[in-house]
């Protein structure tokens, strides 16, 4: 390709031969062709850098890159090097695009002068059926009169809900983190801290994948590692003079985040959650949850870090509310539908 392409893709690439295919027809197939699209291998062991050289094969617009097996960070870092686009998007290797997702955004960014676009996306599972879900965490409530970026804090921080203008991208002088921990947010709050003109298109252009396989379908030590990526977040904040801005935004969200992971995570893992929450805090972090307004925390959130902060009698209290109450406060009819009929069925099997 010989002109700056409008879109560079970058799609790091790590045993995914399954569902490759059907990700990179979702990229080549789109109704805008001036797109550059970096496939990153990052030492797949599996047949996936064979079928990326299939594709490079056949499509001029591919550029394959591959490397050492180094995580998503690394892979796309690799592929950040070798963008050329006017803007830039990041695309993971088992989901899919909608075929208009490139064409949509440009002109929205066109259009509007924006540093960023975001989109909503749907859930897809291994087969690619949708999953219709309700979790309304996804999508942050979004005011159209203002459009702030710091609005979007709530929003998914998935590289792949947004695409960037290249040139504000590449001014913030940051990459993706390579450690083992949520990335994805600290390159999040990055963007948003430093107030890029910003959209929403109100569709789902996006088919996010849901695996049992992944780094968040998994429940481990990568989601249990959130509280230390928002350390990661808050260096740079105070660094770059905007802690003061968004201090309260960042611990609460640093709160919220941990007590709705913790009851999910791998019973293995749980502990280590803990202990990393706990050494992650700093005495004006203590001293901000001990004294915060009621409308900043949940009861839930509080009784976590009472747990964290405090002895046996906080643990007892935070499992009762989070697992017990929930129970005893149930219609009798659900009670005894779903938890005293199978539970009766049981003993009657054994």
């Amino acid at each position: 390709m010989t002109t700056t392409p409008k879109i560079s893709i970058i799609i790091p690439v790590y045993n995914v031969e399954k569902y490759l295919r059907q990700c990179l027809d979702s990229v080549v197939n789109q109704t805008m062709q001036e797109i550059q699209i970096i496939c990153v291998n990052d030492g797949s062991t599996d047949g996936s850098l064979a079928i990326l050289r299939e594709y490079e094969a056949r499509d001029s617009r591919i550029e394959v890159i591959d490397k050492p097996n180094g995580g998503a960070a690394s892979a796309r870092n690799a592929g950040i090097a070798q963008v050329r686009g006017t803007y830039m998007y990041f695309v993971d290797s088992d989901d899919g695009i909608d075929p208009t997702l490139c064409e949509k955004t440009y002109c929205r960014l066109e259009s509007t002068g924006a540093d960023v676009v975001f989109f909503y996306f749907n859930e897809i599972d291994a087969l690619g059926q949708e999953i219709h879900f309700t979790d309304s965490s996804w999508f942050c409530q979004w005011s159209t009169a203002t459009q702030q970026a710091s609005e979007l804090f709530n929003f998914s921080c998935a590289p792949w809900t947004r695409v960037v203008r290249t040139s504000f991208f590449l001014n913030l002088g940051v990459r993706f983190p390579e450690v083992f921990l949520p990335e994805d947010l600290y390159m999040h709050w990055v963007l948003l801290a430093n107030e890029p003109r910003v959209e929403l298109i109100q569709e789902k252009l996006y088919h996010y994948r849901r695996l049992a396989t992944s780094l968040m379908g998994k429940m481990g030590e990568y989601v249990a590692k959130d509280c230390l990526a928002c350390s990661l977040i808050k260096d740079y904040l105070r660094n770059v003079g905007k802690y003061e801005q968004y201090r309260t935004a960042l611990l609460v969200r640093k709160l919220n985040a941990a007590h709705r992971y913790y009851p999910n995570l791998r019973k293995d893992v749980q502990p280590n959650a803990i202990r990393w929450f706990r050494e992650s805090l700093d005495e004006e972090e203590r001293d901000f949850y001990r004294t915060a307004p009621k409308e900043l925390l949940s009861k839930t959130a509080r009784l976590f870090y009472e747990m964290i902060d405090g002895g046996t009698k906080e643990v007892v209290m935070y499992y009762y509310h989070v697992q017990i109450s929930p129970i005893v406060q149930m219609p009798e009819r659900i009670l005894r539908q779903w938890i005293i009929k199978p539970i009766k069925e049981r003993l009657k099997a054994a």
